[in-house]
């Protein structure tokens, strides 16, 4: 793969008046590639908009250099740098009354002249990048009256109608339900892997990273780890950058789960979904969910008769019979 966004030795942060800078990350060496989804993962106040901002020349480096397409950021011409890089932001934008026919052709702004006017050939790559994300539904709709996830999906074509090979995207989900987080997720996976764009983008979203990046940038401490995502699993890493008391990182899951102090065990004795997640709630509720081999005083018969779930209580000698998880834990819950 051909890299086309690269940060060598790079230093992060601030310059302060008549004070030393103050370096958020440094010794940084990264790489985006043509054709690569790059999810930029951390903490809060770990550095991820500083260290986009600084990728994209926004903000000078305060040590090293990055460059695009082989050539120092900070030194390109305003021309150069838009026609090469997107950039994405999180903020909603504020477009008036225009359409979102009309916002995805502001991405053609580069290529039209003083006046400027647009010709068949940006008609043709607007069309194309409005139908690319899913929007042509939604072309001719003013912005303002568009959902969140809507808007977003403009925005994007707008990024591609720039073609550009880079484009860099803060917090793209940050206002979107899940299923609108999930659905932009993999959108820019597509595009990325048919369009052979470098796309980079910073989330909070740790699942949907896993499950859409092709590669992983963790910021922890003033430094960053680099990898796939299964690997960085492996490595431990996640429990590193994030570690707090009372959460921990599951490997086996890949998700995040709170410490609860563990009370009485309890076996549970079934199958299938039903099982699955009648754990899941005694593990939330405070019980400890006894492994094979292992008594328990409580026990739980899972059956499905009429093909909904039954759930039979055992404790102490009797025996209780319920129809939901809720009743179930409730009855578990002494009053």
């Amino acid at each position: 793969m051909s890299a086309l966004l690269q940060a060598s030795d790079l230093a992060v942060g601030y310059r302060v008046a008549r004070a030393p800078s103050v370096i958020v990350a440094e010794h940084l060496n990264l790489v985006l590639h043509r054709g690569e989804l790059v999810c930029l993962l951390g903490p809060n106040g770990a550095g991820k908009s500083t260290l986009l901002r600084t990728m994209v020349g926004m903000q000078p480096p305060l040590g090293g250099r990055v460059t695009l397409d082989g050539q120092d950021i900070t030194r390109l011409t305003a021309r150069q740098w838009v026609t090469r890089l997107s950039v994405v932001l999180t903020d909603r934008p504020n477009v008036g009354l225009l359409n979102g026919y009309a916002l995805v052709a502001l991405g053609r702004h580069p290529y039209t002249d003083w006046t400027g006017r647009l010709t068949r050939h940006d008609e043709a790559v607007i069309r194309w990048a409005v139908e690319a994300v899913g929007a042509a539904d939604v072309a001719e709709c003013p912005v303002m009256e568009l959902s969140d996830g809507q808007r977003q999906k403009l925005m994007i074509a707008r990024a591609l109608a720039q073609e550009s090979a880079v484009m860099v995207l803060d917090e793209p989900t940050a206002f979107l339900d899940l299923p609108r987080r999930a659905e932009i997720m993999q959108l820019l996976r597509h595009l990325a892997a048919t369009t052979g764009r470098a796309i980079l983008l910073s989330t909070h979203d740790l699942d949907l990273a896993l499950r859409a990046a092709d590669t992983l940038w963790l910021m922890a401490g003033r430094g960053i780890q680099v990898g796939a995502p299964e690997d960085l699993v492996l490595r431990g890493a996640f429990e590193a950058a994030f570690r707090a008391d009372g959460v921990r990182f599951d490997r086996a899951s890949g998700a995040f789960s709170v410490a609860v102090p563990r009370g009485q065990a309890v076996t549970v004795v079934g199958d299938g979904i039903a099982q699955h997640w009648t754990r899941h709630a005694l593990t939330r509720t405070g019980y400890r969910v006894a492994e094979a081999g292992d008594s328990a005083m409580i026990r739980i018969e899972i059956t499905n008769g009429d093909g909904d779930p039954c759930w039979q209580l055992h404790v102490d000698g009797h025996t209780s019979t319920h129809h939901s998880i809720a009743a179930l834990i409730a009855a578990l819950t002494p009053p």
